[in-house]
Parts: structure tokens; C-alpha cells; sequence
């Protein structure tokens, strides 16, 4: 049975008292207003073709736009390094000027409010950023050999001459040719596809609804494609490698239902054409949303073995949560990112809910929370604020729409409200009071206090908590040890004894009491004085089991509240929802094994998420006691590979009576399990690699070669032939995609293996614009310069190359190189 004590005032109610704030301080954001512009780009059409070994664009743009004022005498176009051809105004030439930013056009006379003119462009370019080309200069002609654009945040314009930010909505078409035997993709629909007698084909793709410039997208390369619809009839168009047509099925294998569960979940449509989504070799990031047609990096495309270390779920679900949350709907500047990001995640996590269950929707909400908490120690900046972070945008945001949730009262509510929102804004620009603005409207709820403290402002509370059982009465007493300060948690409002200090956070929180006799007491309270004492009656003094602070962790925080072993036990063992199993579970981490042992290995027997196993085998996996090396024997067959992983990542070294079972791993479906399982097996047992690599031989692993490399580095260890550190350099060079490089590289740089071949490669890979080549490039060319019996040689070998200027910037950050001849 629950019992449930009756609150006075209801959330709704309690609302009302915090409406008015009378002070407001903010982090300066350079970029909270977008940027001035005189005229409205409306349409726009794009033909342009390639030299791609040049790197080179060859393009017409014409832009048809209306002017917001009542005098336009110049016309600025965003253009990084443009070569002007000719550039016509209605069909006239007209004056231009072009620096290494953009080009301003200068009309003959000044335009009239409000009128309808269209700008074209003949141009050329060689860009940098914003659109990429894969491997047309492999010299061993292994390479993927593709064209495709990164456009997120301001890099189209490298490419195309136009006005390139968030707060301009365009209805755009793009009409391509390229040599017949490639795939190429862009936004839109293809309404067209055209032979030509010079062996190209001409591709004409075009929107029914604008979206914004970073938006636009093209993808070319050597592609199958599968067909699917929706339950609703919306067309997608999901390609592949066609010699992975072994992962296709895998990597889409949840993509129309995704569709299906969005249209539902939000209660708008999908407000697009289409949807299709490529791969591609060497993409930077994990994936990019643009409209109608997200790019990916091919290495989410694996196999269902793959699959066990990485899928494309998550991030499958996240661009397309973008097409509602992103490009429908805009943000006016960067300020507002966590309108996208924070959005898509939360939805993300909502599909994997609704798939993989609740308790794995609650394990992703503790991972943002954790790196909400983590960030919040390097800085105070807020969720809307252009300084605000990747982890504030992503996760942290999205702990915050599922808290706002909680705080107007549910699910129905809040759907209500974003449904309003989108609809209200469906394909413009908004920034954040805008969906302030609709909660309120779609609600009647005053909300500007919980905009004020979760997305205007920073920090996060920190809470000590403790309870007492007195005057029959269970008491709480609840203080807020954050530092308090002029830019987090709440402005300072109320006067008197009312008053309350800005930096103190107000939230709405429930506390339970559960007893023995399994009935439970729970009340409400606004939690928002310091310190704050909340009293739930015991009038039969019934012993109490466990207590809970904020039960299913809704509020973000940090939390401090210590509890008798036996509390720990009974909540560990009894309450309802993952997060206070857990947390009861993690704070036995200080508890001796003696004590913990036999209840830990009986609740890992019990319980059936990874998350909790897998912290019952972090806290055993170094005790030597039979019991814990037998729960070790069994994690290590367990059927859930993030178990297997878990043995893994925490045993310091492997117990003697272990070994056959850490040998077994090496059959493991996963493939990062056997990749550490050589490495494990290489420190415990280094006797017994020769037979073990013999195991492992031939296999490849998941894209960037995994295992493959991880066998080449272990046997170049243990053997003297030289084929093995050949291959790994030559696995370093552009012939192969970056994940492979970087995994060779590292190997290299542990087996301390220097050669010229290699240093080419590193050379080539420093000025990749591709960060996460790059860093990890400079990283171990780093470690080699600061060799002696390098050092000259890298000097002498980077010196006798003639560098573009941008080359040479990212080569100089690590090698001295005298200045160019």
C-alpha cells in the first residue's frame, strides 16, 4: 500500500508566487542578437559542378530576396575567397566588390521597399571548409573517393556565395552534374535526373518549404540506396556502400519507426518532402541534420557484431528529432542552440525509451546529469548563452526539458505546449523566450522563474540533505552548499523574511518515507530557503525501511545525503525506480567487501540492467574472496556485453583461477572485447601470446580496424619481422579512413616505431581539417619531436616541403620551422 499525504498547493498553485522577478542578471553572450541584415533571402538555386582532383567548385547561384528597408544601396553576400565571374542584378550587371569574406554589390540605383530582386552569381572556388573531397588524390587508389558538405555552423559559404547564418530562411534548389557512375544527393525532392552526351548526369533537386543556409547539403558518391515509407507515407531513402549491404539492415533497421514514434510523441507531422541519410568517409562529427537529408560518418554503418560496441540508434534518432527541432524551427543566433541540441537529444533518449524501456531511458538521464555536474565545476555559463558547451546544450539541456516535464505536470501537458510551439513557429526563426512564451500561452502557467534559473542563468544546486525521526515525525532538513553568486540559480527576490539571495535554486520536490510494513508517506514541497526543514508525520511510529530525497532523481543536482548501511540495503533492494537503486548502490562504494559482499552478489543476481550489475562488479572486482571471483566467472559469461566490459575495465589484473575465462573472451561477439582482452591477456599472461594472437589472427574488427591493429601492435611486439610495423604505417596514410589512421598511429606511438613513411603521414594529417584526426595526429607527432633522435629528422623532412600558408600554421604549433623561403 502507498499513502499519500495531501499538499496544500499544487505545483500550478505554487507557480503563482515565484512569477514576478524583480532583478535579472545575465552572462554577457556577444552573440545573443543575430547579426544586421537589409534584405530577406527568400529562394535559392544553385547549379554547380566540380573538378574534384582540383578541389575545385564551379557554381551559378541566384538569390531572389525582398528588401526590409526603405533605401538599399549595397548588398552583402557571405563568400569566403570567391572568384567572381560575373554577378548580375535582375539580369544586369552590376558593380561588386570581393574581399577574402564576401562580396558587397553595389546596385545602380537604390532599391525600393519592400521589392522583389534576385542576385546571380557565376563564381568558382577552391574551398577549405564547408565542403569536402575525399580521396580523388590517393595515389594508391584505395580511398572512397566522394564530395560532401559540412554546412553547420557558418562553413557553406565557403562554397556558396550567399548570405550564411541562422536567422534567414530560404526555399532552395540544387541542380548538379557529375560524372553518371556516382549517386548524388541533396535537400528536397529530385524532380529531375538528366544523361548527358559528355558522360555526365545532371541531378535537379528542390524544397517545398524554407529552411536555413547551414542547412543545405550535398552527398556524392558510389551508393546503393534502399526505399522505405513511414506509416504515414513519408518517403526515405536510406544509402549504402554496396558492399555493406551486410549492414544495412542494422544500421537502418529502426528508421521508419522513428518517423512513426515522432509524429506521435510530438503530435506534428514531419514537415518535409522526404528524408534520406548517406554515410561518408572522414566525417568530423557523428552526423549532421540537414534538411530532408542528414550526412553521417560511415563508421556508425556496422554489422550487428559491430553493433555491440556502436550503433547508429542513438544518433540515428537524434538528427531526425532535427527535422522538427532545428529545421522546422531555427534558432535566430547561437544563443538559442539548445532549441536544436538539447531537443534532439531529449527526444533521442525518449525513442530508446520507448524501445529499450524505461530503466535504460533513466540510465541516460543519470549520464546527463553526471556531465552536467562535471561541466558545472570548470564554470557557471547558462544553457542559452552561445558560451554555453557542448555538454550544456546536449545533455544538461536535455536533463532540463525532461525536469520542465516534471515541473508543469506531465507528459500530456508538456506535449501540448511543444505541439503549440511548433506549430505557432513552423518553419521561422525562434529564440528561447519564444518557447517561453508558448508554454505560457499553451498553459496559462507562469514559467519565467524556471527560464530565469535553468536557462538564463547558470550553476547547478548542491544539496545536503539529512533526516532525523523525532516528535512523531520524520524530519528533513535540506541545504543548498552551492556557492551562491550573482549569475546562477535564482535572481534575489522578497524582502524581509521573505527574501531570498540570488544563487539559491527553487524547485518543486517530492520526499518519501517508506516503512517496514511497505506503506509509504510522500509529500511535495518547494524547496527554495535556507536551510529548509520538511516534516512528514509518523503518528503510529512506524520503523522506518529506507527515506528518498527527489525519488527518481527529476531535479538536477549534486547530493549529499548519508544513510545507515542498512538503509542503503533496503533501498538498494526495494525501491521502485533504477536511479534510487543505484544511488543507494553507489554509496556503498566506501563500504568494506566483508560487510557488502554477499548482499552485492545477490542482487547482481537479482537485477537485470547493465547499469547496476555493472557497478556490483566495479566494487567486487578486486576482492579475493571465492564468492567475488565466482560473480567475476559469471560476469564474464554473461550474455550482456556491457558486463563482459565492465569485468574488464576494473579488474587490475587477471585472478590465476580467471585466466580460462578471460581466454574465452577472445571468441567474444564484441570486438572492443577482444581488442582489450589482448591487452589484458598481454600484461597477465605474456607467456601465452603467441597462441593467442594465433586466435585473434584475421580478425579485422569494426571500421577502423580495431582488432586488426591491436594484433598488429602486440605481434610487432613480440616478433622481429618488420612486416607487421609496415603495415601499421602504411595503415597511418591517406589512403584509409581517419579512425584507421588514428588507430595506427597510437600503435605506433606506443611501440615507440619512428620512420620517415610515418612522419609523411602525420604531416599530411596535422592540417586535416577533420579534428579528430588531426588532434590525435599532432598528439603523437608531438611525442616524436620531443625525441632527440627525431627531432632534426622531422625538422629537415617538414622543412623540404613546400606547405600552403594554412598547412603550415597547424605544422609550425608543433615543429620550429624556419620562416617560409
Amino acid at each position: 500500500m502507498k499513502k499519500f499525504l495531501v499538499v496544500p498547493a499544487v505545483i500550478s498553485g505554487m507557480m503563482a508566487s515565484y512569477a514576478q522577478v524583480k532583478t535579472r542578471d545575465y552572462v554577457v553572450d556577444p552573440e545573443l542578437a543575430p547579426r544586421e541584415h537589409n534584405v530577406n533571402f527568400t529562394n535559392m538555386r544553385l547549379e554547380i559542378g566540380f573538378e574534384p582532383a582540383k578541389g575545385l567548385v564551379k557554381g551559378k547561384v541566384t538569390l531572389t530576396f525582398t528588401t526590409y528597408r526603405q533605401h538599399t544601396d549595397s548588398i552583402w553576400l557571405d563568400g569566403i575567397k570567391m572568384n567572381v565571374q560575373r554577378l548580375t542584378l535582375n539580369g544586369k550587371d552590376v558593380p561588386y566588390k570581393a574581399d577574402s569574406a564576401g562580396i558587397t554589390v553595389y546596385p545602380a540605383s537604390q532599391l525600393g521597399w519592400e521589392t522583389k530582386d534576385s542576385l546571380t552569381v557565376t563564381y568558382e572556388c577552391t574551398p577549405r571548409k564547408g565542403l569536402y573531397f575525399i580521396g580523388w588524390n590517393d595515389p594508391n587508389n584505395l580511398s572512397r573517393k566522394q564530395i560532401w558538405s559540412q554546412g553547420e555552423g557558418i562553413d557553406n559559404r565557403n562554397w556558396i556565395p550567399m548570405y550564411d547564418d541562422w536567422d534567414d530562411k530560404m526555399i532552395t534548389e540544387t541542380i548538379v552534374t557529375f560524372d553518371k557512375d556516382y549517386e548524388v544527393l541533396s535537400n528536397g525532392t529530385r524532380v529531375g535526373v538528366k544523361d548527358n552526351k559528355d558522360g555526365t548526369r545532371t541531378w535537379h533537386y528542390k524544397m517545398t518549404h524554407p529552411h536555413s543556409p547551414y542547412l543545405v547539403m550535398l552527398g556524392i558518391g558510389n551508393y546503393a540506396i534502399d526505399e522505405r515509407k513511414s506509416k504515414s507515407d513519408v518517403p526515405l531513402h536510406l544509402y549504402y556502400y554496396p558492399e555493406w549491404k551486410d549492414r544495412e539492415q542494422e544500421t537502418y533497421k529502426y528508421s521508419a519507426e522513428m518517423i512513426d514514434f515522432y509524429e506521435k510523441e510530438i503530435g506534428v507531422k514531419f514537415g518535409w518532402e522526404s528524408y534520406s541519410q548517406i554515410p561518408v568517409q572522414d566525417f568530423m562529427y557523428g552526423a549532421m541534420e540537414n534538411t530532408t537529408a542528414t550526412i553521417y560518418g560511415d563508421f556508425f554503418m556496422v554489422d550487428s557484431r559491430a553493433a555491440l560496441d556502436r550503433n547508429y540508434i542513438g544518433v540515428n534518432a537524434h538528427e531526425l528529432a532535427h527535422q522538427w527541432f532545428g529545421d522546422m524551427i531555427t534558432c535566430r543566433s547561437s544563443s538559442s542552440m539548445w532549441l536544436h541540441e538539447s531537443f534532439a537529444t531529449y527526444y533521442s533518449a525518449l525513442f530508446d525509451k520507448e524501445t529499450f524501456g524505461n530503466d535504460y531511458f533513466d540510465w541516460e538521464r543519470r549520464g546527463q546529469e553526471n556531465a552536467a555536474i562535471d561541466e558545472a565545476k570548470k564554470n557557471s555559463n547558462p544553457i542559452a548563452s552561445s558560451q554555453a558547451g557542448s555538454t550544456r546544450i546536449y545533455p544538461q539541456g536535455a536533463f532540463v526539458l525532461n525536469m520542465l516535464k516534471y515541473v508543469v505536470g506531465g507528459r500530456e501537458i508538456y506535449n501540448k505546449a511543444i505541439q503549440y510551439y511548433l506549430e505557432k513557429h513552423k518553419y521561422q526563426n525562434v529564440d528561447s523566450r519564444d518557447l517561453l512564451i508558448a508554454f505560457e500561452e499553451s498553459t496559462g502557467m507562469s514559467l519565467d522563474w524556471f527560464w530565469q534559473e535553468w536557462y538564463f542563468r547558470g550553476g547547478i544546486p548542491n544539496y545536503h540533505v539529512s533526516y532525523t525521526e523525532q516528535n512523531g515525525a520524520t524530519e528533513f532538513t535540506v541545504s543548498q552548499v552551492q556557492e551562491l553568486t550573482d549569475i546562477t540559480g535564482i535572481p534575489p527576490s522578497g524582502e524581509g523574511v521573505n527574501a531570498i539571495p540570488s544563487g539559491l535554486f527553487k524547485m518543486p520536490v517530492w520526499f518519501e518515507v517508506h516503512y517496514a510494513d511497505g506503506a509509504t508517506d510522500k509529500k511535495q514541497v518547494w524547496i527554495d530557503k535556507q536551510p529548509q526543514v520538511v516534516d512528514i508525520p509518523n503518528s503510529q511510529g512506524k520503523k522506518i525501511d529506507y527515506v528518498l530525497f527527489d525519488p527518481d532523481n527529476q531535479v538536477l543536482k549534486s547530493v549529499s545525503f548519508h544513510k545507515p548501511f542498512e538503509m542503503l540495503k533496503a533501498q538498494a533492494e526495494k525501491a521502485e525506480n533504477l536511479l534510487d537503486r543505484e544511488d543507494a548502490i553507489e554509496a556503498m562504494r566506501s563500504t568494506g567487501a566483508d560487510k557488502k559482499r554477499d548482499f552485492l552478489i545477490t542482487l547482481f543476481n537479482k537485477e537485470t540492467f547493465q547499469s547496476i550489475k555493472a557497478e556490483v562488479v566495479m566494487q567486487l572486482a578486486n576482492d579475493s574472496n571465492p564468492a567475488s571471483r565466482a560473480l567475476l566467472k559469471a560476469a564474464l559469461a554473461d550474455k550482456d556485453v556491457h558486463i563482459r566490459k565492465a569485468v574488464l575495465a576494473n579488474v587490475n589484473s587477471i585472478p590465476h583461477e580467471l585466466l580460462p575465462d578471460f581466454e574465452n573472451l577472445l571468441s567474444d561477439s564484441s570486438y572492443d572485447v577482444i581488442s582489450t582482452t589482448l591487452d589484458k591477456l598481454n600484461a597477465g599472461n605474456p607467456s601465452g601470446m603467441p597462441s593467442y594472437l594465433q586466435q585473434a589472427k584475421g580478425i579485422t574488427g569494426a571500421v577502423g580496424r580495431n582488432v586488426e591493429i591491436k594484433w598488429l601492435e602486440l605481434s610487432a611486439e613480440y616478433s622481429n619481422d618488420n612486416q607487421y610495423m609496415n603495415k601499421l604505417v602504411e595503415y597511418t596514410s591517406d589512403s584509409y579512413e581517419f579512425r584507421t589512421r588514428v588507430n595506427a598511429m597510437q600503435a605506433l606511438q606506443r611501440l615507440n616505431y619512428f620512420d620517415n613513411k610515418l612522419l609523411a603521414s602525420l604531416l599530411n594529417a596535422v592540417p586535416n581539417p577533420n579534428g579528430r584526426l588531426s588532434g590525435p595526429a599532432s598528439d603523437v607527432l608531438q611525442f616524436f619531436y620531443g625525441q632527440d633522435r627525431c627531432k632534426k629528422a622531422i625538422s629537415d623532412y617538414a622543412a623540404s616541403i613546400k606547405w600552403e600558408p594554412w598547412q603550415m600554421a597547424a605544422i609550425k604549433r608543433i615543429i620550429n620551422l624556419p620562416a617560409a623561403r
